[in-house]
């Protein structure tokens, strides 16, 4: 491509001008790096612009989120006065920490009943909250008795706020007395050992990755400059863009923590196939500057192809309203585009400043020896293409059969390893009975009653529906508990001198002004009943679980609200519900991402071949890897999960482009000298690219492997994988598929010199 030459030798004829400006470009957006955080809260899932979030909206804004914790409370001695005397100080000392908005617990809500505290009779106390159905239902007390609990509201808060908060109740509950034992558990502890994940890709197998790099950097080059040029390239193209996230506010989550490794390996990729290009036209005598002009004109098309074919991957993702993985694919393409800019401008540069004559320096022996066996494998697979084709279709049809098997993760629990403490305290709790998960449902009637009388859900009829509705709900399999306002009404009415005077239904319209004539009952009131008596809010604690399990949960909630509450509105809401909407929406982003991927690509191979034959051949070797992983993952039960699921586009985006580097000369080639020498002469000669960019490819996804969190490391392991697959493909498939002698219309096939 003229222009692409044209633009090198000018960039070449003004290096220090480009020098200077990646440099300033590098030192003016690296403070930005120090600015980037991690965000794992419920709200970074959520599907973006669904009218279910905007109903969340409505709901936080009615009756507030609930976000929090609960603080657990067991041991042989909970029921003595040390243990009780523990609680009390503990619900009365965190109620006072900032970013604590209130703290509900058996204390407060029995300390108008206690003369004293901690009570005389422990075990009498015992027995009051057991028998209570509103300790029950909010999970203040299991049904044994076993254990005791807070639930703490806390503040809307990120990061490092979120984390501090967290250590300050955990400090709170460090030293209970001996036979006691607490823990704080939840949604907020959930979010911080997925903080500690995402930060660990940075902290820890970033790092790694850098090293392996310049090992095998250094393995195959032996000279410093062949290590420094791609890594200089790499830290150049890299440090802006994450700078450029810290200053856009950008916070890291558990699929964004991916995108350093994957620029890294990307941009190291792209650097070696030119570099090594380059070192081998330099063997021929030329020097550096006149090497990098042939460099770039024997690569300048396969590089521009590459780069808007791993784009298109990628930029796929952002096309899904799973707001990571969006945001995943955005900066990625952000990224990539950057990359590819400074491959055309920046890399040049550094090969002409540190590139030297080499024939047969010592350091180019291990290449010449893969380009050998490029050459020996290609060979292998022409002659015996039948046999490898016949692997490969068998290889396909049997991965096709594991495609129905594919099944979707969906509780997000499972996503940490069975013995991680947030998990396992979790599951721990609920095993006890104690919800940690919620449904919210907001129920909508118009002002007044069936006999014309009351406001909505103020009315005693309306009430009395409430009531049955969310008794029958409480027999529903799979269901902790269930609160709404005729509950915390019905648990003043027990202790009113009123109960025996009227029946509940009666009790509670009494109940509801004297109530709200009290501030702290308003408060309390008002959490779950609006002002004006049209919207209720019915909470339901159930396992984290996978939507598998609450789907059937939400229709028979909603089939038994069609015959207790007629004429009632049903909105199901809440952070669990959204973060399952996600998952559930997991499938059709695969599918997204590999639609928008695919036309792409293939209008990528018809430019470079200009034949729909040629174009299908190319495809085969770049979606087979994908088929195979899909396949395979049902086979072997891997489920899809928010990570996994990204594995297709992004190994479609990559695997293509060593297909791209052996065919962007095949066109003309093959009418020089037939079909079979055209790939072998290509391949020959990048066979070693090849091989050191599958490697570093691999080792870049293998390091998220490392990962205790399960979706990054499926991830890194399936597309670690992949890309062995892909270059296993290239040295096979692709001379089986491409070297063929078959007859060429020459006439219509411009003959261009040998490249």
């Amino acid at each position: 491509m003229k222009f692409l030459d044209a633009l090198v030798a000018a960039v070449l004829r003004r290096r220090r001008f480009v020098l200077a400006f990646f440099a300033l470009a590098v030192a003016a957006l690296l403070p930005g790096v120090a600015r980037l955080q991690s965000d794992n809260s419920p709200e970074v899932f959520f599907l973006a612009g669904s009218s279910d979030l905007a109903s969340y909206r409505d709901f936080v804004a009615r009756f507030g989120t609930g976000h929090g914790v609960r603080i657990v409370l067991g041991g042989t001695q909970l029921w003595s006065a040390d243990g009780l005397a523990f609680l009390d100080r503990l619900e009365r000392e965190i109620a006072g920490i900032p970013g604590v908005q209130s703290v509900n617990g058996p204390v407060g809500h029995h300390r108008r009943e206690l003369v004293t505290f901690p009570p005389t009779d422990p075990a009498g106390f015992r027995a009051l909250l057991r028998a209570n159905d509103l300790d029950r239902a909010l999970g203040f007390v299991t049904a044994s008795g076993s254990e005791l609990s807070l639930v703490v509201e806390l503040a809307p808060g990120q990061g490092r706020e979120q984390e501090a908060l967290l250590a300050e109740l955990e400090r709170r509950t460090a030293s209970p007395p001996a036979g006691v034992k607490a823990s704080v558990v939840g949604a907020a502890t959930l979010e911080r050992a997925l903080d500690e994940s995402a930060r660990e890709v940075g902290q820890f197998y970033f790092p790694l990755l850098l090293i392996l790099s310049a090992l095998l950097l250094a393995a195959m080059f032996r000279e410093l400059a062949a290590v420094a040029v791609p890594l200089v390239f790499v830290a150049a193209v890299e440090l802006p863009v994450l700078g450029a996230m810290g200053y856009g506010g950008v916070k890291f989550n558990l699929v964004l923590a991916i995108l350093p490794p994957i620029l890294f390996v990307i941009a190291l990729a792209s650097a070696v196939h030119i570099m090594m290009r380059c070192r081998d036209i330099e063997a021929e005598g030329l020097d550096a500057v006149e090497a990098t002009l042939a460099t770039y004109k024997d690569k300048s098309r396969a590089l521009l192809w590459t780069t808007v074919s791993t784009l298109a991957g990628f930029l796929s993702l952002a096309a899904t309203p799973v707001a990571p993985i969006r945001t995943l694919g955005l900066w990625s393409g952000v990224g990539l585009a950057f990359t590819g800019i400074a491959a055309f401008t920046l890399l040049p540069c550094l090969l002409a400043m540190t590139m030297g004559r080499r024939t047969n320096l010592p350091e180019r022996v291990l290449e010449r020896r893969l380009q050998q066996l490029g050459r020996r494998l290609t060979d292998l697979a022409a002659d015996h293409r039948r046999t490898v084709l016949l692997i490969y279709g068998g290889l396909a049809l049997l991965a096709v059969t594991g495609l129905p098997r594919l099944v979707v993760a969906s509780n997000a629990l499972h996503y940490l390893a069975p013995d991680h403490p947030a998990r396992a305290s979790i599951e721990a709790v609920e095993a006890e009975g104690i919800g940690l998960s919620s449904i919210e449902l907001v129920l909508s009637v118009s002002g007044s009653s069936a006999a014309g009388e009351g406001a909505g859900f103020r009315d005693p009829e309306r009430l009395d529906q409430l009531a049955r509705f969310a008794a029958e709900l409480r027999r529903l399999p799979g269901l902790f508990s269930a609160v709404t306002a005729t509950d915390l009404l019905d648990d003043i009415g027990r202790a009113s001198p009123m109960a025996r005077a009227f029946t509940p239904a009666e009790l509670r319209s009494r109940l509801l002004p004297l109530v709200e004539s009290d501030a702290a009952g308003r408060r309390a009131l008002e959490r779950f009943l609006s002002p004006d008596g049209t919207r209720a809010r019915l909470t339901l604690f159930v396992p984290t679980v996978g939507y598998e399990a609450v789907d059937p949960l939400i229709a028979e909630v909603r089939r038994v609200a069609a015959t207790t509450l007629p004429g009632a509105a049903v909105v199901v809401t809440g952070q669990f519900p959204l973060l399952l909407a996600m998952q559930r929406y997991l499938i059709s982003t695969l599918a997204m991402s590999l639609i928008l991927t695919l036309p792409v690509l293939a209008l990528t191979f018809y430019i470079l071949l200009r034949d729909a034959r040629g174009t299908f051949y190319a495809l085969a070797p770049n979606l087979w890897p994908v088929l195979l992983i899909l396949g395979g993952m049902g086979w072997f039960g891997v489920p899809l999960d928010i990570a996994t699921v990204m594995v297709a586009s992004i190994t479609l985006g990559l695997v293509v482009d060593d297909t791209i580097h052996t065919l962007a000369h095949y066109r003309e080639l093959r009418v020089e000298m037939g079909e079979r020498a055209a790939v072998a002469d290509r391949m020959e000669k990048t066979a070693p690219a090849y091989l050191l960019t599958g490697i570093i490819l691999s080792c870049g996804f293998g390091v998220c492997a490392l990962s205790n969190f399960a979706p990054t490391a499926r991830f890194g392991v399936l597309s670690g994988v992949a890309i062995v697959i892909a270059v296993i493909a290239d040295f096979t498939l692709v001379p089986a598929l491409f070297g063929q002698d078959r007859p060429t219309e020459t006439a219509e096939l411009p003959v261009s010199p040998r490249r």
